[in-house]
């Protein structure tokens, strides 16, 4: 956890000042979640039947086949 919270702190301290409130409400947001017991965006996902094998099939695509806009 030590070394979590070094890295964060680092991590942190690169990040131009202009964005440092968005961080703290961002870290506000996880934290509600956290203490309604609500599952994290991986925990959700990993739900959905037949999600992570989508994702997986997905992510080995060229992603040249993908268009730069999309039509909707």
């Amino acid at each position: 956890m030590l070394q979590q919270q070094n890295d964060l702190n680092n991590l942190i301290s690169q990040i131009p000042q202009k964005y440092i409130e968005s961080i703290i409400e961002y870290a506000k947001l996880m934290k509600l979640k956290a203490e309604k017991g609500e599952p994290s965006d991986t925990e959700y996902l990993e739900k959905i039947p037949g999600m992570v094998d989508s994702i997986i099939k997905e992510s080995s695509k060229d992603l040249k086949k993908y268009k730069d806009k999309l039509k909707w």
